[in-house]
């Protein structure tokens, strides 16, 4: 009985081409919108991370102050630790199976074409145990590996195998050169292992420490890892460590006053910041998904409408209602099985323009993995199937509904259930209506939002200048982990600066440790000497605000930025009081720091900054520094955030481990690309630029989850609007088919062509506000979904809320016009002489 359901179907729809395509592209585009988000939030969010009962895994770092772990959480600017504090938590903590660390290294791939810099993880011997995933080829690291301290042993990743070592299968055993010296290859680790919105390694090293090292409580290194024992619950773990927390404050006070364990789920630490945002965009095509059923409901209640007498036949010849029913959504599960492949090629279409709104700056997890797989496939299934709930089960119900004596008269167009059928899609219309304007008001805002964000000064200039990212070989130029001003860093950055600086066409140069936009916020205490305490000896986030060490009462958090000199001239940042750094600005000098302007009112007040004295608390050092400079505010971290206090450090007195060059020029900065690789290899061709960039494109990358919200949503509330306004076009033009004689009538007893054309779209007006009347209470408290992402715009905001109402009462108007039109053309004696 099915199959001849089906063949019959095929058959009836066949009869009337062009309503199945409608019906079927509709689809298509709900479910291929559908899918393509799903696949990248299942690829970024949803699938399982590549550990074993990752659920279990945890990271752990140190916070401040008490009490601060909950309002942290990923955004933490710290997310390391200090060897001292991993090897007590190692060896007192009893709530974890397994502790483990590793801490990042970069080192010199050779002995191939070229030299690369790579990123490697050194790791603790405990590391593969705990996060419990093996090689594919070859063998982890073992206990014994650990013990002579002088092993030159590597594990590579799937990626670096692959394109590097051309996938050899022989790899294991064999000797690759890293920093000058010969690693023995032990094995390969899985594709995809593993994400990390630190780092995403490319080999692993044993971690070899010296016992001062082990113990250091000054030194920043470890990014740590810790799995949980069964049975033992995330809240037991957390106040296990408060316990040891305090018993670190006890034993330890000046390195450990007010400190705190952060303890996070990996799977919430990865995904925590991405994961509303696509779901967010999940929800909003799942309502571009409903106005697509909801206007395949109102075409196949029309087409119901049209087939009542087959129907009602049917039903005096003996067919029973779920006979009835069964035939209607036969022909629904076609039409979803077809709007359920074209989705698929829809889908297919669309996730590279997806995609592209994301740049690699985003750091987004995975997001190389996102394709149509296996996974998004099932998915497109799943959301077809029920299509056929939403936009088949109310036709074929209502269709079903059929009085012989009614249905076979000729009038019966007027019967209770042809009634009910309109009252229906009227009502499916007024839904569509709603939904539109939510998908329009949230999509209003962040577009809004976005323009304003546009608008907004970084107080950098960013044109004419590129920006190289630079690796600095740990072989040549000492680890950066023993502290410390490191002379032989120090005198390569300055000779960057003043060769690129001799270069024709380059107007500025500058190397920094952090470039604008690219980094958040590395904030330390600053204490002021000479200044008394601040109010209630607390900091802002209510923490102590005396270091037991020193003494000095903290005035505030600064985030601190190590340049050249020439950092102020490439971006622009002008000058307030004092003057810029200098080359006599050494490390065998007074040290010295320029402030910025919000630094400086927010920490000094009215009084004078010029020639004070500053502490920066950086735990394994307190450099005492004089203030010889205010600049200027930059937005330095983010354009949508508040200017952070800064503090500008010159790189020859503290050197970064690595950093940025950048170069002002006077022409195009993409015509100076090969000058300026060709100069820093000429300092050292061991150097390695792993990304080049212009400042005007890392300003347009900052704003990428701003960007990808408004751009997505608004595409998303068009296509919501367009299907509105066909609905609304579709059923009123069954309104003028279905009441041809009745308005022939209204024209022969003297109505107007214009009555007539009010009639249709005053009908159309009423049902749109309706919708309108009902989306603005949805849309208010869909708003507070987004509010979080918006910037210089309420969710109130008017302009935005009635330019919604108004675009959908034209679309209204407009998608109504047609079929009015029609009907001020019908000619009242041939519609009267019908049978």
């Amino acid at each position: 009985m099915v199959l001849q359901d089906l063949r019959f179907a095929v058959r009836t729809l066949q009869l009337r081409p062009g309503f199945p395509l409608v019906i079927v592209a509709t689809l298509a585009l709900g479910i291929g919108a559908n899918t393509a988000i799903f696949s990248v939030l299942h690829a970024v969010v949803l699938k399982p991370l590549p550990f074993r009962d990752p659920d279990r895994l945890m990271h752990i770092w140190e916070s401040y102050p008490k009490g601060s772990r909950y309002r942290q959480g990923a955004e933490q600017s710290f997310i390391i630790v200090r060897p001292g504090t991993y090897f007590d938590w190692k060896r007192q903590a009893r709530s974890f199976m397994n502790m483990t660390a590793c801490s990042w290294r970069s080192v010199l791939l050779t002995g191939g074409s070229k030299a690369e810099m790579l990123e490697a993880h050194e790791v603790d011997e405990d590391f593969f145990a705990t996060v419990r995933v093996a090689p594919i080829l070859g063998r982890a690291f073992q206990q014994s590996d650990f013990k002579s301290g002088t092993s030159r042993i590597v594990i590579l990743s799937f990626s670096l195998w692959t394109q590097r070592f051309g996938a050899d299968p022989a790899i294991v055993g064999k000797t690759i050169l890293l920093d000058n010296a010969k690693y023995l290859v032990l094995g390969v680790m899985p594709e995809g292992f593993y994400p990390t919105r630190w780092q995403t390694p490319q080999l692993w090293l044993p971690m070899y420490l010296d016992p001062e090292l082990k113990q250091s409580r000054v030194v920043w290194k470890f990014f740590t890892f810790a799995r949980l024992k069964t049975g033992i619950s995330f809240e037991q773990a957390h106040e296990e460590l408060d316990v040891i927390s305090d018993r670190l404050t006890a034993a330890y006070p000046s390195n450990y006053d007010n400190m705190c364990a952060v303890l996070t789920p990996v799977t919430g630490y990865l995904f925590s910041q991405y994961e509303r945002l696509f779901l967010v965009l999940l929800g909003a095509v799942t309502l571009v998904l409903l106005i697509a059923c909801s206007n395949v409901s109102n075409l196949l209640l029309a087409r119901a409408a049209e087939r009542r007498k087959e129907l009602t036949v049917r039903a005096a010849l003996g067919a029973s209602r779920r006979r009835l029913v069964q035939l209607l959504l036969t022909e629904s599960l076609l039409l979803s099985a077809g709007g359920g492949l074209l989705g698929t090629m829809v889908a297919l279409a669309g996730i590279h323009p997806i995609l592209a709104l994301l740049p690699a700056a985003s750091r987004v997890p995975r997001i190389d993995e996102v394709r149509i797989d296996g996974s998004a496939l099932a998915f497109t299934a799943c959301i077809s199937a029920l299509t056929v709930i939403f936009f088949g089960v109310i036709p074929a119900h209502r269709a079903s509904q059929t009085d012989l004596n009614e249905d076979l008269k000729e009038s019966g167009r007027g019967s209770s259930s042809s009634i009910g059928l309109k009252r229906t899609s009227d009502l499916l219309i007024v839904g569509e209506v709603a939904l539109s304007l939510v998908l329009l008001v949230c999509a209003g805002l962040l577009i809004r939002s976005f323009r304003q964000l546009l608008k907004t000064n970084p107080g950098f200039h960013p044109d004419q200048v590129v920006a190289f990212s630079l690796s600095v070989p740990t072989h040549h130029y000492g680890n950066y982990e023993t502290g410390g001003p490191n002379a032989s860093r120090a005198r390569l950055f300055e000779e960057l600066e003043r060769r690129l600086k001799t270069l024709p066409g380059v107007n500025a140069a500058v190397v920094t440790g952090s470039l604008p936009l690219r980094h958040g916020p590395n904030p330390w205490a600053m204490h002021i000497v000479g200044k008394p305490a601040p109010p209630n000896d607390r900091t802002k986030y209510g923490g102590a605000a005396r270091n037991r060490k020193t003494g000095l009462y903290n005035h505030g958090d600064v985030s601190i930025q190590r340049v050249t000199p020439g950092y102020f001239d490439t971006f622009g940042i002008p000058l307030l009081r004092g003057r810029y750094f200098t080359a006599r600005d050494t490390a065998g000098g007074a040290m010295v720091a320029i402030i910025n302007e919000t630094n400086a009112r927010k920490h000094f007040g009215a009084d004078d900054p010029i020639g004070r004295t500053i502490i920066l608390d950086m735990t394994s050092y307190f450099p005492k520094m004089t203030v010889v400079g205010v600049v200027a505010d930059s937005r330095l971290n983010a354009l949508d955030r508040d200017v952070y206090p800064e503090v500008f450090w010159p790189m020859a007195q503290w050197p970064s481990a690595n950093g940025w060059v950048a170069v002002k020029t006077s022409g195009s900065p993409e015509l100076f690309t090969k000058s300026v690789e060709s100069t820093i290899s000429g300092v050292d061709r061991d150097l390695a630029i792993n990304e080049v960039v212009t400042m005007n494109q890392v300003l347009a990358d900052s704003v990428w989850r701003q960007r990808l919200t408004a751009s997505l949503l608004g595409t998303f509330a068009l296509l919501a609007a367009i299907l509105a306004g066909a609905g609304i076009y579709s059923l009123f033009w069954y309104f003028v088919n279905r009441r041809v004689k009745e308005l022939g009538i209204r024209l022969a007893l003297g109505a107007s062509r214009q009555q007539i054309m009010t009639l249709v779209v005053g009908l159309a007006l009423k049902l749109a506000w309706s919708g309108i009347v009902i989306g603005v209470v949805f849309a208010l408290a869909a708003g507070r979904l987004v509010s979080a992402w918006l910037y210089g715009v309420q969710i109130y905001d008017a302009r935005t809320i009635g330019g919604a109402a108004l675009g959908l009462l034209l679309t209204a108007m407009l998608a109504s016009y047609i079929p009015a039109l029609r009907a001020t053309r019908i000619d009242p004696l041939a519609s009267l002489r019908q049978e």
